[in-house]
Formats: structure tokens, sequence, C-alpha cells
């Protein structure tokens, strides 16, 4: 006889150290955003079998990756949430809520922050998923049980919330996050101005997306960076256009460039150093990073230590796409953390 069950949602793969749920929030801050991106949004969250209150782990995904991407199936490897369980199972992973933010966007994402050009994602996590967590999930009210963490994108999240919010977070945790934007951002907008030239305008840009014409070409991924970073960093007026750094003779246009350069963590960090001063800091990055982050790293941690503030810094032998086996360090270190 063939054993057969009806499960409630759909699963392709077990989770015995974790539940999964779905927060679904209908978010009345990103109700008008400019670029009529979903509302209406769906965060998996992984709750612990093991009695609460328990801490609390924020992830933040990637540039073009989301929330419910950590938990597809992959080909001849584990994903994310499979990680976590099987981590969980050897004592090498926190038994801890992790919730998973959904903030994609048509750019590609939000770097949770503000922008009249993308919307208010910033606003959405603090005032309305983490009240919500809180309402619906026996998490610990320690901010020190609260971890905000993620990679590349993610990770750049996770140094602006987690220094911004010193209130909710206790720990940040960033694995190789947008940082140094001289070396980092700056050639990809040198590499997208021949079309900027010929757009003019963000919302054309915008159109361009939409019709599918800019995924079409050849380095449509710097081409998607470059603008959605311009959105997110440099917006103009509250209908989804941006600026652009620019000028045609390739000099900077200074003013936009100055705006984009306030959002960069080597910027902001020194202006917060007093709210990361009890602060847990994991920061991690590949010392052959394919968009120069580990430069933007050590001076994250030069700035950290110049102000005393305690932090393990971690240089592994790898480059940008080698970051996601880098998250079973952090499950290591938070272990460790929380065991304390």
């Amino acid at each position: 006889m063939i054993n057969h069950e009806v499960l409630p949602n759909y699963r392709s793969y077990e989770t015995p150290q974790f539940k999964i749920e779905t927060l679904k929030i209908e978010s009345s801050i990103l109700k008008s955003n400019p670029l009529q991106d979903p509302a209406t949004r769906f965060n998996p969250v992984l709750v612990p079998h093991v009695p609460g209150p328990w801490p609390v782990v924020v992830v933040l995904s990637g540039f073009t990756s989301n929330a419910p991407f950590n938990f597809n199936g992959k080909f001849n490897e584990k994903n994310p949430v499979q990680i976590i369980n099987e981590a969980a199972a050897r004592g090498e992973a926190p038994q801890a809520l992790y919730v998973f933010v959904d903030a994609l966007t048509t750019w590609g994402g939000s770097q949770f922050i503000n922008s009249s050009a993308v919307g208010n994602y910033e606003d959405y996590i603090m005032q309305e998923l983490i009240p919500a967590v809180k309402k619906h999930f026996t998490a610990s009210d320690k901010k020190s049980d609260w971890c905000v963490t993620g990679g590349s994108s993610g990770g750049y999240g996770a140094l602006h919330l987690g220094s911004k919010y010193p209130e909710v977070f206790g720990v940040i945790a960033a694995i190789a996050p947008d940082s140094f934007f001289e070396a980092s951002l700056l050639s990809e907008f040198y590499q997208t101005a021949p079309l900027w030239e010929k757009y003019q305008s963000g919302l054309k840009a915008l159109e361009e997306l939409r019709n599918g014409r800019l995924t079409k070409m050849r380095n449509w991924h710097t081409l998607l960076n470059a603008f959605g970073m311009a959105a997110c960093y440099a917006p103009k007026g509250e209908h989804g256009d941006f600026h652009f750094p620019l000028e045609k003779d390739g000099t900077k246009n200074l003013t936009v460039w100055e705006t984009i350069l306030e959002k960069d963590p080597l910027h902001f960090l020194p202006k917060r150093v007093q709210s990361l001063k009890d602060k847990q800091i994991y920061l991690d990055v590949g010392n052959k990073d394919n968009f120069h982050l580990q430069y933007g790293c050590r001076q994250i941690s030069a700035i950290f230590k110049k102000n005393g503030i305690n932090h393990d810094y971690v240089e592994f032998d790898g480059t940008h796409f080698d970051i996601g086996e880098r998250r079973a360090e952090v499950w290591r270190w938070l272990t460790t953390l929380w065991r304390r």
C-alpha cells in the first residue's frame, strides 16, 4: 500500500526543525508606490518546534532575489532553507524565527531604504513587518536577540537598518555589503552611460525595462543594476523618475553623485557610531569580490576599529558569487553568540 497525504501548501522537501508559515502583509505604505509593485507582500517564516520566546533573524535578499526564492528547490545543491534546517539539526544554526523579507521591486530591489522613485520599503519593514512579527509570533523582546542579516544588497540593508534602528536590532551580520561606491558602483554607471544618453530619463529606462527590451541586451544585469541603484539612491520627483550621476562628457554630476554617496555605508556609518557601540557585528567578504567590495569592507572594519566598535571581520578566499556558501558561517556565528 502506498502512503499518501494531502499537504496544506506546496512543498518539495521536508524541514523537520521548522514549520514554514507565511506572514502576509497588506501594506498601506506600499499601496501607492510609484512603480505600482504589489502592496500585498508574502514573507515566509521558519518557526521552530521548540517553545518560544525565540530569537529573530530578519533575512534580506540580494539584488534581483527575494524572500520566496530561498525556498526554491535547486539542482545538485541545497537551498538556503534546507541549509538552515540541516545546520539547526547539528546545532550549527539557532533555533530562531527566520523572517524572509519580501521586498522585490520592478527594478530588482529596494536596497531596503525609502525612495520616492521605488517606494518606502524601509518604512514597510520597520513600521509594518516588524510589528506584525512581534504580534503573531512568540518573539523575544530583547534587542540582543534580534539580528538583521543579508548578502550583497541584503548586506547593505543589514548595515543600514541595523545602524539606524538600534532599539530593534542588537545584532548585524553582513556578507559583502554594497559599499565604497567609487569602486563598486561608479564603473556600472559608466558602462550604462551610453544608454542613458539615449534615454535621458529614468521613466524611459523604466519603459524599456517593462517592454522587455532592456533585459534582452547583452549586459542587461549591469544596466539593471545601474538604473536600479540610481532609482533607489537619487530619485527625481514622486513618479518613478531618477537622476543619473554622469554628464555627457563623462564627468560626474557632482550634485547627483554626492546624493548617491550619502547612501554609501562609508558615509552613513561614521554618523551612526553611537548606535553601533553595543551591537554584535559580523562582516564577511571575499578577497576577490567581483564588485571590489573587499575594499569597502576593509574600510568599514577600519571605521569600526577607529570608533571602538567590536566586530568580527572575515575575508574568505573567493568571489562575490561565493557568498551564498558564507551564510552557514553566519549561522554558526549566531549560534555561538546566542549560547553565551
